[in-house]
Protein backbone atom coordinates (compact mmCIF):
# COMPACT_ATOMS: atom_id res chain seq x y z
CA UNK A 1 0.00 0.00 0.00
CA UNK A 2 1.21 3.42 -1.09
CA UNK A 3 0.49 6.57 1.07
CA UNK A 4 1.08 10.22 1.36
CA UNK A 5 0.49 13.60 3.23
CA UNK A 6 -2.97 14.46 1.64
CA UNK A 7 -4.54 11.15 3.40
CA UNK A 8 -4.70 9.36 0.17
CA UNK A 9 -3.96 5.71 0.51
CA UNK A 10 -3.82 3.22 -2.31
CA UNK A 11 -3.31 -0.55 -3.03
CA UNK A 12 -3.86 -3.40 -5.85
CA UNK A 13 -7.03 -5.24 -4.09
CA UNK A 14 -5.65 -8.57 -2.79
CA UNK A 15 -8.70 -10.57 -2.04
CA UNK A 16 -11.53 -11.37 -4.04
CA UNK A 17 -14.08 -8.45 -5.19
CA UNK A 18 -16.51 -6.79 -3.33
CA UNK A 19 -17.78 -10.19 -1.14
CA UNK A 20 -20.89 -9.56 0.26
CA UNK A 21 -19.98 -9.18 4.16
CA UNK A 22 -17.00 -7.13 3.54
CA UNK A 23 -18.40 -4.20 1.37
CA UNK A 24 -21.08 -1.73 1.63
CA UNK A 25 -22.48 -0.17 -1.55
CA UNK A 26 -22.95 3.88 -0.28
CA UNK A 27 -23.50 5.14 -3.61
CA UNK A 28 -24.63 4.99 -7.69
CA UNK A 29 -22.77 5.85 -10.92
CA UNK A 30 -23.96 8.76 -12.15
CA UNK A 31 -22.88 9.26 -15.63
CA UNK A 32 -22.27 13.18 -16.51
CA UNK A 33 -25.15 15.05 -18.62
CA UNK A 34 -24.41 14.71 -22.62
CA UNK A 35 -21.94 11.82 -21.83
CA UNK A 36 -22.00 8.27 -23.81
CA UNK A 37 -22.05 5.00 -21.78
CA UNK A 38 -19.05 3.06 -22.12
CA UNK A 39 -19.79 0.23 -25.11
CA UNK A 40 -19.37 -3.20 -23.88
CA UNK A 41 -18.39 -2.34 -20.48
CA UNK A 42 -20.43 -2.88 -17.26
CA UNK A 43 -20.97 -0.04 -15.08
CA UNK A 44 -18.46 0.99 -12.83
CA UNK A 45 -18.95 -0.11 -9.21
CA UNK A 46 -17.90 1.88 -6.00
CA UNK A 47 -18.03 0.85 -2.14
CA UNK A 48 -16.96 0.91 1.14
CA UNK A 49 -15.13 -1.87 2.65
CA UNK A 50 -16.46 -2.83 5.94
CA UNK A 51 -13.29 -2.44 7.19
CA UNK A 52 -9.70 -0.36 6.05
CA UNK A 53 -7.81 -2.02 3.50
CA UNK A 54 -10.62 -4.95 3.02
CA UNK A 55 -9.86 -6.98 5.85
CA UNK A 56 -12.25 -8.73 7.23
CA UNK A 57 -12.21 -8.12 10.71
CA UNK A 58 -10.78 -5.83 12.94
CA UNK A 59 -9.03 -5.71 16.05
CA UNK A 60 -7.87 -3.59 18.92
CA UNK A 61 -4.75 -4.60 21.43
CA UNK A 62 -5.08 -2.40 24.09
CA UNK A 63 -2.92 -2.05 27.49
CA UNK A 64 -4.12 -0.45 30.37
CA UNK A 65 -0.36 0.81 31.25
CA UNK A 66 1.43 3.68 30.53
CA UNK A 67 3.87 3.77 27.47
CA UNK A 68 7.24 3.03 29.48
CA UNK A 69 10.62 3.93 27.94
CA UNK A 70 12.65 0.65 28.21
CA UNK A 71 10.63 -1.46 29.19
CA UNK A 72 11.28 -5.00 30.07
CA UNK A 73 10.38 -6.92 28.40
CA UNK A 74 9.98 -4.93 25.58
CA UNK A 75 6.38 -4.83 25.12
CA UNK A 76 6.52 -1.89 22.23
CA UNK A 77 9.35 -3.54 20.15
CA UNK A 78 7.99 -6.78 20.00
CA UNK A 79 4.15 -5.77 18.90
CA UNK A 80 6.10 -3.20 16.36
CA UNK A 81 8.11 -5.97 15.32
CA UNK A 82 5.13 -7.46 14.17
CA UNK A 83 3.27 -4.96 12.06
CA UNK A 84 0.43 -4.66 14.80
CA UNK A 85 -0.48 -1.22 16.67
CA UNK A 86 -1.52 -1.22 20.36
CA UNK A 87 -2.90 1.41 22.64
CA UNK A 88 -1.76 3.16 25.83
CA UNK A 89 -4.12 4.20 28.77
CA UNK A 90 -4.23 7.95 29.55
CA UNK A 91 -4.75 9.37 32.91
CA UNK A 92 -4.22 12.83 33.13
CA UNK A 93 -4.44 13.16 37.21
CA UNK A 94 -3.78 11.19 39.97
CA UNK A 95 -5.29 8.61 42.65
CA UNK A 96 -4.81 5.90 44.70
CA UNK A 97 -6.08 2.69 44.05
CA UNK A 98 -5.39 0.28 46.60
CA UNK A 99 -1.62 -0.38 47.01
CA UNK A 100 -0.79 1.25 43.28
CA UNK A 101 -0.30 4.77 42.51
CA UNK A 102 -2.09 6.31 39.57
CA UNK A 103 0.06 9.04 37.91
CA UNK A 104 -0.57 11.43 35.68
CA UNK A 105 1.84 12.64 33.04
CA UNK A 106 5.71 12.73 33.33
CA UNK A 107 7.14 14.83 29.97
CA UNK A 108 9.67 11.61 29.28
CA UNK A 109 6.77 9.16 29.02
CA UNK A 110 3.89 11.72 26.90
CA UNK A 111 7.49 12.48 24.77
CA UNK A 112 8.25 8.90 24.02
CA UNK A 113 4.90 8.08 23.35
CA UNK A 114 4.22 11.34 20.98
CA UNK A 115 7.24 11.54 19.34
CA UNK A 116 8.27 7.36 19.38
CA UNK A 117 5.48 5.44 19.56
CA UNK A 118 3.11 7.08 17.61
CA UNK A 119 4.41 7.10 14.32
CA UNK A 120 5.72 3.74 14.22
CA UNK A 121 1.85 2.97 15.01
CA UNK A 122 1.19 2.91 18.86
CA UNK A 123 -1.46 5.00 20.55
CA UNK A 124 -3.12 6.41 23.18
CA UNK A 125 -7.01 6.14 24.57
CA UNK A 126 -8.30 8.03 27.39
CA UNK A 127 -8.84 6.28 31.34
CA UNK A 128 -9.74 9.19 32.96
CA UNK A 129 -8.82 12.16 35.30
CA UNK A 130 -8.30 9.49 37.97
CA UNK A 131 -8.53 6.22 38.20
CA UNK A 132 -12.11 5.75 39.51
CA UNK A 133 -15.50 3.84 39.25
CA UNK A 134 -17.44 6.67 37.82
CA UNK A 135 -20.48 5.01 38.02
CA UNK A 136 -20.47 5.83 41.96
CA UNK A 137 -20.43 9.74 40.50
CA UNK A 138 -23.31 11.73 39.48
CA UNK A 139 -23.69 12.92 36.14
CA UNK A 140 -21.94 16.14 37.05
CA UNK A 141 -19.04 14.41 38.78
CA UNK A 142 -18.40 12.22 36.27
CA UNK A 143 -19.09 15.06 33.16
CA UNK A 144 -16.80 16.66 34.95
CA UNK A 145 -14.03 14.48 35.35
CA UNK A 146 -14.61 12.94 31.96
CA UNK A 147 -14.19 16.47 30.53
CA UNK A 148 -10.82 17.10 32.22
CA UNK A 149 -9.50 13.93 30.46
CA UNK A 150 -10.37 15.17 27.62
CA UNK A 151 -9.59 19.09 27.74
CA UNK A 152 -6.17 17.69 28.93
CA UNK A 153 -4.98 15.22 26.28
CA UNK A 154 -5.81 17.94 23.71
CA UNK A 155 -3.14 20.23 25.29
CA UNK A 156 -1.31 17.80 25.20
CA UNK A 157 -1.07 17.79 21.54
CA UNK A 158 -3.20 14.54 21.36
CA UNK A 159 -6.83 13.99 19.86
CA UNK A 160 -9.13 12.10 22.50
CA UNK A 161 -11.40 9.79 20.26
CA UNK A 162 -11.96 6.38 22.31
CA UNK A 163 -12.12 5.89 25.98
CA UNK A 164 -11.55 2.84 28.32
CA UNK A 165 -14.22 3.44 32.02
CA UNK A 166 -11.82 2.75 34.61
CA UNK A 167 -12.04 0.15 37.54
CA UNK A 168 -14.33 -1.90 34.92
CA UNK A 169 -16.83 0.42 35.58
CA UNK A 170 -19.03 2.55 32.97
CA UNK A 171 -22.28 0.54 32.72
CA UNK A 172 -24.71 3.27 34.30
CA UNK A 173 -26.22 5.11 31.65
CA UNK A 174 -25.93 8.72 32.81
CA UNK A 175 -22.19 7.72 32.99
CA UNK A 176 -21.93 6.73 29.33
CA UNK A 177 -23.89 10.05 28.46
CA UNK A 178 -21.70 12.29 30.49
CA UNK A 179 -18.52 10.41 28.54
CA UNK A 180 -20.05 11.27 25.50
CA UNK A 181 -21.35 15.02 26.19
CA UNK A 182 -17.71 15.38 27.54
CA UNK A 183 -16.58 14.89 23.60
CA UNK A 184 -15.42 11.27 23.41
CA UNK A 185 -16.42 9.06 20.33
CA UNK A 186 -16.48 5.82 22.18
CA UNK A 187 -16.53 3.98 25.60
CA UNK A 188 -15.02 0.78 26.26
CA UNK A 189 -16.06 -1.68 29.23
CA UNK A 190 -15.04 -5.30 29.80
CA UNK A 191 -16.95 -8.34 29.70
CA UNK A 192 -16.25 -11.93 30.08
CA UNK A 193 -19.83 -13.22 28.64
CA UNK A 194 -18.54 -14.94 24.74
CA UNK A 195 -22.19 -13.29 23.91
CA UNK A 196 -20.46 -9.90 24.07
CA UNK A 197 -17.21 -10.15 22.64
CA UNK A 198 -17.89 -9.66 18.93
CA UNK A 199 -18.45 -5.54 18.21
CA UNK A 200 -20.70 -4.75 14.96
CA UNK A 201 -20.33 -8.17 13.41
CA UNK A 202 -21.68 -9.61 10.32
CA UNK A 203 -23.95 -6.99 8.08
CA UNK A 204 -24.18 -4.34 11.15
CA UNK A 205 -22.87 -0.90 10.35
CA UNK A 206 -23.00 0.58 14.00
CA UNK A 207 -22.38 -1.41 17.45
CA UNK A 208 -25.75 -1.20 19.78
CA UNK A 209 -24.05 1.64 21.76
CA UNK A 210 -21.14 3.39 20.94
CA UNK A 211 -20.48 4.21 24.51
CA UNK A 212 -20.96 0.34 25.73
CA UNK A 213 -18.37 -1.36 23.30
CA UNK A 214 -17.00 -4.54 24.60
CA UNK A 215 -13.60 -5.82 25.15
CA UNK A 216 -12.31 -8.87 26.09
CA UNK A 217 -10.56 -9.07 29.41
CA UNK A 218 -6.81 -10.96 29.55
CA UNK A 219 -5.80 -12.38 32.52
CA UNK A 220 -2.97 -14.99 33.19
CA UNK A 221 -5.11 -17.89 35.30
CA UNK A 222 -2.41 -17.81 37.81
CA UNK A 223 -2.94 -13.83 39.13
CA UNK A 224 -6.63 -15.10 40.57
CA UNK A 225 -7.62 -18.12 38.99
CA UNK A 226 -10.24 -16.41 36.77
CA UNK A 227 -10.99 -18.78 34.78
CA UNK A 228 -13.84 -16.72 32.98
CA UNK A 229 -11.34 -14.48 31.56
CA UNK A 230 -9.15 -14.75 28.43
CA UNK A 231 -5.91 -16.43 30.32
CA UNK A 232 -3.62 -17.76 27.92
CA UNK A 233 -3.45 -17.78 23.86
CA UNK A 234 -4.94 -21.18 23.59
CA UNK A 235 -7.64 -19.43 25.44
CA UNK A 236 -7.45 -16.50 22.48
CA UNK A 237 -7.25 -18.21 19.14
CA UNK A 238 -10.60 -19.20 18.52
CA UNK A 239 -11.98 -15.80 19.42
CA UNK A 240 -9.50 -14.60 16.92
CA UNK A 241 -11.15 -17.42 13.83
CA UNK A 242 -14.61 -16.41 15.24
CA UNK A 243 -14.18 -12.46 14.50
CA UNK A 244 -13.00 -13.23 11.60
CA UNK A 245 -16.08 -15.51 10.41
CA UNK A 246 -18.55 -12.93 12.04
CA UNK A 247 -16.19 -10.08 10.33
CA UNK A 248 -16.07 -8.35 13.81
CA UNK A 249 -14.00 -6.00 15.66
CA UNK A 250 -12.85 -7.44 19.05
CA UNK A 251 -10.90 -5.70 21.76
CA UNK A 252 -7.96 -6.76 23.52
CA UNK A 253 -7.60 -5.49 27.28
CA UNK A 254 -4.22 -6.27 28.99
CA UNK A 255 -2.70 -5.04 32.14
CA UNK A 256 0.83 -5.23 33.18
CA UNK A 257 2.05 -7.82 30.20
CA UNK A 258 5.09 -10.12 31.80
CA UNK A 259 4.78 -7.68 35.20
CA UNK A 260 3.19 -10.67 38.43
CA UNK A 261 3.61 -8.34 40.55
CA UNK A 262 1.10 -6.42 39.28
CA UNK A 263 -2.90 -6.25 39.06
CA UNK A 264 -4.31 -8.28 36.36
CA UNK A 265 -1.11 -9.29 35.03
CA UNK A 266 -0.89 -11.55 31.61
CA UNK A 267 1.97 -13.87 31.24
CA UNK A 268 4.47 -12.30 28.63
CA UNK A 269 4.89 -15.70 27.14
CA UNK A 270 1.56 -16.02 26.19
CA UNK A 271 1.10 -12.18 25.26
CA UNK A 272 3.61 -13.06 22.37
CA UNK A 273 2.13 -16.20 20.81
CA UNK A 274 -1.10 -13.87 20.70
CA UNK A 275 1.09 -11.09 18.66
CA UNK A 276 2.01 -13.72 16.21
CA UNK A 277 -1.38 -15.30 16.36
CA UNK A 278 -2.90 -12.15 15.41
CA UNK A 279 -0.26 -11.05 12.73
CA UNK A 280 -0.88 -14.22 10.98
CA UNK A 281 -4.28 -13.34 10.39
CA UNK A 282 -5.99 -11.23 8.04
CA UNK A 283 -7.15 -8.58 10.59
CA UNK A 284 -7.03 -4.95 10.34
CA UNK A 285 -5.12 -4.24 13.63
CA UNK A 286 -6.00 -1.01 14.41
CA UNK A 287 -6.43 1.64 17.76
CA UNK A 288 -9.56 2.23 19.36
CA UNK A 289 -9.44 5.57 17.79
CA UNK A 290 -8.97 4.45 14.34
CA UNK A 291 -11.33 1.82 14.42
CA UNK A 292 -14.10 4.48 15.71
CA UNK A 293 -13.41 7.09 13.43
CA UNK A 294 -13.82 4.63 10.51
CA UNK A 295 -16.52 2.66 11.24
CA UNK A 296 -18.30 6.20 12.55
CA UNK A 297 -17.81 7.77 8.88
CA UNK A 298 -18.86 4.86 7.16
CA UNK A 299 -22.04 4.06 8.89
CA UNK A 300 -22.66 7.70 7.20
CA UNK A 301 -21.33 7.31 3.95
CA UNK A 302 -22.20 8.22 0.50
CA UNK A 303 -20.13 8.06 -2.89
CA UNK A 304 -21.07 10.27 -5.70
CA UNK A 305 -19.48 8.72 -9.12
CA UNK A 306 -19.33 10.67 -12.71
CA UNK A 307 -17.49 9.63 -15.70
CA UNK A 308 -16.94 11.80 -18.21
CA UNK A 309 -15.76 10.44 -21.44
CA UNK A 310 -14.11 11.33 -24.69
CA UNK A 311 -15.32 11.37 -28.34
CA UNK A 312 -14.68 7.86 -28.61
CA UNK A 313 -16.29 6.67 -25.89
CA UNK A 314 -13.81 5.68 -23.69
CA UNK A 315 -13.92 7.58 -19.66
CA UNK A 316 -11.31 10.56 -19.97
CA UNK A 317 -11.95 11.31 -16.30
CA UNK A 318 -13.57 10.04 -13.12
CA UNK A 319 -14.70 12.63 -10.50
CA UNK A 320 -15.51 10.47 -7.44
CA UNK A 321 -16.89 12.36 -3.75
CA UNK A 322 -17.18 10.72 -0.60
CA UNK A 323 -19.33 12.17 2.13
CA UNK A 324 -20.42 11.42 5.39
CA UNK A 325 -21.90 14.57 7.11
CA UNK A 326 -19.47 14.57 9.72
CA UNK A 327 -17.06 17.57 10.84
CA UNK A 328 -14.24 16.59 9.16
CA UNK A 329 -11.84 18.21 11.45
CA UNK A 330 -12.35 15.14 13.91
CA UNK A 331 -13.74 12.47 11.33
CA UNK A 332 -10.56 12.73 8.90
CA UNK A 333 -9.57 8.39 8.95
CA UNK A 334 -9.46 7.45 5.17
CA UNK A 335 -12.39 5.01 4.15
CA UNK A 336 -11.69 2.01 2.04
CA UNK A 337 -13.23 2.63 -1.63
CA UNK A 338 -13.70 -0.92 -3.50
CA UNK A 339 -13.17 0.92 -7.16
CA UNK A 340 -13.79 -1.25 -10.71
CA UNK A 341 -11.78 0.75 -12.70
CA UNK A 342 -12.50 1.36 -16.47
CA UNK A 343 -11.29 -1.37 -18.35
CA UNK A 344 -9.81 0.74 -20.95
CA UNK A 345 -7.78 2.05 -18.11
CA UNK A 346 -6.25 -1.70 -16.79
CA UNK A 347 -2.49 -1.89 -16.74
CA UNK A 348 -1.83 2.15 -17.74
CA UNK A 349 -1.32 5.06 -15.33
CA UNK A 350 -3.65 7.29 -13.87
CA UNK A 351 -3.85 9.82 -11.48
CA UNK A 352 -5.63 10.83 -8.30
CA UNK A 353 -5.87 15.14 -7.58
CA UNK A 354 -7.92 17.16 -5.63
CA UNK A 355 -8.54 20.72 -5.64
CA UNK A 356 -6.09 20.62 -8.39
CA UNK A 357 -3.24 19.18 -6.68
CA UNK A 358 -1.68 15.55 -7.79
CA UNK A 359 -2.17 13.17 -5.06
CA UNK A 360 -1.14 10.02 -6.57
CA UNK A 361 -0.04 8.35 -10.09
CA UNK A 362 -1.12 4.75 -10.04
CA UNK A 363 -1.39 1.41 -12.43
CA UNK A 364 -3.40 -1.39 -11.31
CA UNK A 365 -3.55 -4.67 -13.01
CA UNK A 366 -6.85 -5.76 -11.65
CA UNK A 367 -10.28 -4.55 -12.73
CA UNK A 368 -10.64 -4.60 -9.10
CA UNK A 369 -8.93 -1.77 -6.93
CA UNK A 370 -8.89 0.49 -3.42
CA UNK A 371 -8.34 3.71 -3.06
CA UNK A 372 -8.22 4.99 0.47
CA UNK A 373 -9.73 8.18 0.10
CA UNK A 374 -11.04 10.83 3.39
CA UNK A 375 -14.84 11.44 3.05
CA UNK A 376 -13.97 15.29 2.68
CA UNK A 377 -16.99 16.18 0.46
CA UNK A 378 -14.93 17.44 -2.13
CA UNK A 379 -14.19 15.67 -5.57
CA UNK A 380 -11.10 13.53 -6.04
CA UNK A 381 -10.23 13.36 -9.83
CA UNK A 382 -9.27 10.07 -11.62
CA UNK A 383 -7.50 10.53 -14.90
CA UNK A 384 -5.40 9.11 -17.56
CA UNK A 385 -1.90 10.02 -17.92
CA UNK A 386 -1.73 11.76 -20.77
Amino acid sequence: MNSNGNGLQVCALPRAPFPRQWALLCGVLVLAAGCRPQAGDAPLNASVAKWFDNHPAAISITNDDWPTPGREPDIDSYVMEHGLAMGYEIVTGNTFYGDRVFSGPDDERIVYLLSELVPKGLSYFGHGHNHIDHDELSYEEALESFQANYDLMKDWGMKPVAYAYPRSAGFEAETQRALEAAGFLSGRLVTTNPDDFYNIPGDRLAPDNWFGLWSLEMESIEFQGRDNCINDNDDLTPILDEALERTAWIILTYHAIGQSEWWGWYDWDEFRKDVQSIAARDFWTASMNDVTLYAREREKAEIAVEVFEDDLGGAQRIEMTLSDGLDNATFDHPLTILFEQPTDWLGAPFTVSQDGELLHELVFDTKTVMLSLKPNERPYVLRPRP
